[in-house]
């Protein structure tokens, strides 16, 4: 039963699209319907299916149907199934990964939610229908979808205004098409929309291609996880099925440089930029379906993009709006934005797979501190749990004193927390039995081992398992001992496999490696109750002092003897999770996301249940799911190894995840696995490798070294470098500088780091409002500059921008590949930059060099030495011209607040700029704004849904903040005779940080060569608000020696309404 020739099983993109070249598909529309469908269940609906609908039912020749909807006035959704013999089958429905359960109820939602109103209008237009939506709207004209009847395909228009360009034409000549803009086709399908295939024997099989043109002018971003190497990505095939690809090399063996690979976290969404060039368009695409997903990308004919699902209906969402912000925003209201973190997430942090006493975690973090290197978090893993019982901790380490230790030391710390539910109950180190399994048990809680059989013998002695490694095929007999996990597993297969009495749980297991892991059962998440259940388990090790969850093996990744694609088996049934009282029955495989994205929700739901965390800030670290995951986790890009290629993937791979508005991602700095020279695996990441990592993405969301140690790696902790060199005579003796360096030039950026924690959690912050990452791609910071479509493209892959204005350009290449240690920065057009003189300590400040005007490409030299003065440069950073940055002073941990942490703000010359920091106490849930959709409407709907029971929806959005804009305005920008103003205003005040940052700040407002600062007057507004010098007892050079006009401010920032300084140079 099942195995290689099982339909119901995974199948890699390129064999999908081969096998559908002979499929068929409807070529005429024979009706056209605009009445909304009537509800399935007629208690359960929304109150504005009618009044909110706007969409058209189509029936086409073949008997087939088709939904097309607007959802925003340039948002709309297609929905194909040709399994339907109802139109009412569509529903007004939602899957969980959209934010309301209800189409219209989404649409009134944030109709009401962004204060507009429009409409929708179906013509007639010689023959074809014409289905627009043109009231005025927020961010420009709506869309106009042209459905043509015959041959049918979909054409998509819009109004498009042509791109600013720096030096135009006069308005004389441009003026109708630069106000008004032009019609632009902005997606079409083509003359064969859809093809597909319904399986004869399998109902749930109904395979379907929707065929859309790819404009020859048209690039494309995105792709989430799997944006692989190339920002920008080229033609090729692409699977979305998430599954547990250690190494990302299982099904094609060909490594992290493969878009092909399906990796941990599906997000099937991406953006077409370019395709009407030198106009204000980006239209994007998103596929809401938690099977698997197939993309043909122009791979087999370059004027297509060919979307594939296997399982439930296409379902397509397609957004157009000016340029990339906008489309990020229009995104995240679909599928939501996360809630208010802990600042500590920004933090520091390590992690270890063979770290497993008290006594290990003490040690790396006293040893971090020794160092000097600030450290936040300690990720426990599971060789602290007890036998592998998750929810546990061994009692041998005394969890309650080991956390509390820890945190006295500043260390917040998490545990590793998979979804196995061990069956290991009773045992002599644990004779009370374990609690979790007894109660899942007795309750009821697990997955049933009920299995749909149809094709098979129903024999269990005839099951076969279906997985890749290594780039084969692999059939695995269940029955087959040798096939389990290295730590035995002795249960008969036959008495578990689909149970008669539908009361016996799936039987599957975790394997850790190394004899570690545990044979058990998986609670059944589709359930409210079973997820309010699986919260509650959490309980415990908060009361121990657990601060944070690291959600693992979130697939559930399970042993490959026990499930297909090491997951669990393709034809078990499961319940939906759908939006109906009684939820139907569906199989794995057509739910496969589903799992993964209830666990991360019910974790993120139970922590907020738990008693003394009502108003905490939740963080879960998780492994991978599907598009929407991050409304409760953060991601990290699983199993990786200490290799170049990983590191060079890790920037293309944050910035696309960031597409769809993920704020915290990254991957494990160093690599988790360890590298192969020459058949043998390296002990330890290389010291030029890990020192590039640290040095490169540290601007990057999310900073934790992890590795795994075992019988594998010897270390990776940057401190133990020059321990291993000092003790080690068979390392070369002419590496002393690289390997002392390594603890040093990572000291000096982590520093450098937590200097500017201020900037990521602003960025952190505004994230909630906006949908946009702290790290971003040059598209969506310079969208002005369109050489990223031709001769820049390759920059995309290799720099980001954190914030707005602080430019990174990492250093991805070793010194075998690149003997120099050199590398080509781009600098975005329309503005100019200055190398960054930024700087970890207040003593070390730089005066600023000459302005790189915008559209430079300079070649950096980035030499790795054991020299301080060379650390800055090992890097290459850059300034934005008019920027305002905040610094803070470095501690050890972000929440140092042992005596108040001074903020400065360094101020550059050039354009007007503004800036907006937020300031709260970065802990609790109350300081998050309140009316934001991510807020607001999840609780309006538990409240209408099931109002007894509204725990866990974070209502404790309370806007416990101040938000203070920093304005800059200079009369003539980069030249030294620019009078600046800079106006510190009170935008939001209901938080006093004054523990926090204390009762004054100070501006160091910087300029240009050729000024003698001594000579700039200063004025402040009230008058005796400020002094022209440095804070009290602070180390900064002087005015001189910076070429910066040094101002501090006697107050807590944000208590006046306004604070001016104008800054006017002598005549």
């Amino acid at each position: 039963m099942a195995g290689r020739d099982d339909p119901l099983n995974y199948c890699r993109a390129e064999d999908y699209f081969n096998a559908a070249r002979t499929w068929g598909g409807p070529t005429k529309v024979v009706h056209v319907s605009e009445t909304p469908p009537i509800p399935r269940n007629p208690q359960i609906f929304s109150p504005h299916r009618e009044t909110h609908y706007h969409g058209v039912t189509l029936t086409f020749d073949d008997g087939t149907f088709c939904v097309v909807q607007f959802i925003r006035p340039s948002l709309f959704r297609v929905r194909y199934d040709p399994s339907v013999k109802d139109p009412n089958e569509y529903g007004d429905e939602n899957s969980r990964t959209i934010l309301q359960d209800f189409t219209s109820q989404l649409i009134y939602s944030l109709d009401r939610y962004r204060g507009v109103t429009w409409k929708t209008q179906v013509d007639e237009v010689a023959g074809n229908l014409k289905f627009d939506d043109e009231e005025h709207y927020d961010v420009g004209d709506g869309m106009i979808l042209i459905i043509y009847l015959e041959p049918f395909r979909i054409q998509a228009i819009r109004k498009v205004k042509p791109l600013k360009k720096p030096y135009a034409m006069p308005d004389e000549y441009n003026a109708v098409a630069a106000t008004d803009g032009s019609y632009k086709i902005v997606w079409e399908t083509s003359p064969k929309t859809f093809r597909w295939q319904l399986h004869l024997d399998h109902s749930m099989l109904k395979d379907v291609v929707l065929d859309v043109i790819k404009p020859g002018h048209g690039e494309y971003v995105g792709f989430g996880e799997q944006g692989g190497t190339d920002f920008m990505k080229r033609p090729t095939f692409m699977n979305y099925f998430n599954c547990d690809n250690m190494q990302y090399q299982q099904i094609y063996n060909k490594g992290p440089l493969d878009d092909r690979e399906p990796l941990y976290h599906s997000d099937p969404f991406f953006l077409e930029v370019n395709a009407n060039p030198e106009h204000a368009n980006v239209t994007a695409t998103y596929i809401d379906n938690y099977s698997q997903i197939a993309i043909d990308f122009g791979k087999t004919n370059s004027g297509y993009t060919k979307l594939g699902t296997r399982f439930n209906s296409m379902d397509v969402f397609i957004i157009s709006a000016n340029n990339v912000p906008e489309i990020v925003r229009l995104q995240s209201d679909l599928v939501g934005r996360g809630m208010l973190k802990p600042r500590y997430v920004l933090g520091n942090h390590q992690a270890c797979y063979g770290y497993s006493t008290a006594d290990e975690l003490n040690l790396v973090v006293d040893s971090y501190r020794k160092a000097g290197i600030p450290l936040d978090g300690m990720h426990a893993d599971v060789d602290f749990q007890h036998e592998f019982r998750t929810f546990t901790m061994n009692p041998a380490n005394d969890p309650k004193t080991m956390f509390s230790t820890l945190r006295d030391k500043g260390i917040k710390c998490s545990t590793n927390i998979t979804p196995v539910i061990s069956i290991r109950d009773v045992t002599p180190s644990r004779p009370q039995g374990y609690k979790t399994f007894q109660e899942g048990r007795d309750q009821g809680r697990f997955i049933l081992d009920d299995r749909y059989t149809k094709g098979t013998s129903g024999n269990a002695q005839d099951v076969r398992y279906f997985n890749f490694s290594g780039g084969r095929t692999d059939e695995i007999n269940p029955n087959d001992w040798n096939r389990r996990p290295d730590y035995g597993d002795d249960y008969n297969f036959g008495e578990y496999f689909n149970s008669n009495s539908k009361t016996t749980p799936y039987h599957g297991a975790v394997s850790y490696g190394y004899n570690n892991g545990t044979p058990g059962h998986y609670v059944d998440l589709s359930t409210e109750e079973n997820r309010i259940w699986w919260g509650e388990q959490y309980k415990e090790l908060f009361e121990l002092g657990l601060e944070f969850i690291w959600q693992d093996m979130t697939t559930p990744a399970i042993g490959e003897a026990y499930g297909d694609m090491k997951g669990l088996p393709s034809r078990l049934w499961l319940n939906s999770d759908a939006v109906k009282k009684d939820p139907k029955k569906q199989l794995a495989i057509e739910i496969w996301a589903l799992y993964s994205y209830n666990l991360h929700k019910a974790t993120y739901h139970g922590l907020s249940r738990i008693k003394g965390r009502e108003n905490k800030r939740n963080f879960i670290l998780g492994r991978g799911s599907f598009s929407s995951m991050f409304r409760f986790a953060g991601l990290w890009s699983g199993d990786n190894a200490s290799t170049w290629d990983f590191w060079r993937i890790t920037i293309p791979q944050v910035l696309s995840v960031g597409l769809n508005g993920v704020s915290i991602s990254g991957s494990d700095t160093g690599g988790f696995e360890p590298a192969q020279i020459n058949g043998q695996e390296e002990k330890y990441c290389s010291p030029e490798l890990l020192i590039r990592w640290y040095a490169g993405s540290f601007l990057l969301p999310w900073m934790r070294n992890h590795y795994v140690r075992k019988t594998r790696k010897w270390f990776q902790e940057p401190y133990q470098y020059p321990i291993h060199y000092n003790n080690n005579l068979d390392v070369p003796r002419d590496q002393y500088d690289l390997y002392m360096a390594v603890e040093n030039i990572v000291k000096y950026y982590v520093e450098l780091r937590y200097s500017l924690m201020q900037v990521l959690y602003d960025a952190m912050f505004e994230n909630l409002i906006h949908g946009l990452p702290i790290a971003k791609s040059m598209l969506l910071t310079d969208t002005q500059d369109t050489s990223f479509f031709n001769e820049t493209q390759e920059f995309l892959n290799t720099q980001y921008v954190c914030h707005r204005d602080i430019l990174v350009a990492p250093i991805i290449q070793s010194t075998n590949e690149n003997p120099g240690n050199n590398r080509d920065v781009y600098l975005p057009l329309e503005f100019f930059w200055y190398q960054s003189n930024l700087r970890p300590w207040d003593d070390q400040g730089m005066a600023l060099g000459p302005p790189v005007e915008g559209g430079t490409v300079i070649n950096y030299t980035a030499r790795i030495t054991n020299n301080y003065n060379d650390f800055p440069y090992v890097t290459p950073v850059f300034i934005r011209e008019g920027s305002i940055i905040p610094q803070l002073k470095v501690r050890q941990y972000v929440d140092d607040y042992r005596e108040p942490n001074h903020l400065k703000f360094n101020v550059y010359p050039g354009k007007n700029q503004k800036y907006y920091t937020y300031l709260d106490d970065g802990v609790s849930r109350s300081s998050a704004p309140k009316g934001l959709p991510q807020v607001q409407e999840p609780l309006a709907q538990a409240e209408r849904e099931n109002p007894d029971n509204v725990q866990g929806i974070d209502g404790k959005a309370n806007s416990e903040f101040r938000k203070v804009g920093i304005y800059q305005t200079s009369s003539e920008p980069i030249t030294n005779a620019s009078v600046r103003t800079i106006e510190i205003v009170q935008e939001h005040d209901n938080y006093d940080p004054k523990k926090e940052i204390g009762d004054s700040y100070t501006l160091v407002i910087y300029y240009g060569e050729g000024v003698d600062v001594s000579k700039i007057n200063v004025e402040f507004e009230p008058k005796d608000i400020g002094d022209r010098k440095p804070p009290t007892g602070s180390s900064y050079k002087s005015e001189q020696e910076l070429r910066a006009v040094i101002i501090t401010i006697r107050e807590t920032l944000g208590t006046s309404e306004k604070v001016i300084a104008k800054l006017t140079p002598q005549v």
